[in-house]
């Protein structure tokens, strides 16, 4: 019987903690701004123009001169190479 009670207040106890959506009062809480909208572009064009600002998800740059190759001789270059593929990891020479 004692287990049939503590089992039933745990199962009680834990649906009345799920349906609290909030319970840090996030909700509650206002926002409040440090900055106008015309400050933050003004920050916004400094960091791009002294390059201060990452590119892509790995924050590289793209490669801005122009290759030396032509595209017969990359894929040349590709079909000689010896990779590798699948989960083993086998090398392949094509």
């Amino acid at each position: 019987m004692k287990r049939a009670l503590i089992l039933a207040s745990l199962l009680i106890s834990s649906s009345v903690f799920a349906n609290d959506v909030d319970p840090n009062g996030f909700e509650k809480q206002h926002f409040v701004t440090s900055a106008s909208r015309s400050e933050v572009v003004a920050d916004l064009k400094l960091a791009q123009q002294q390059g201060q600002l990452p590119i892509g998800e790995l924050g590289v740059k793209a490669i801005s001169q122009p290759s030396s190759k032509t595209r017969a001789e990359v894929a040349a270059e590709a079909r000689a190479s010896v990779h590798g593929y699948g989960e083993l990891g086998q090398a392949s020479v094509e």
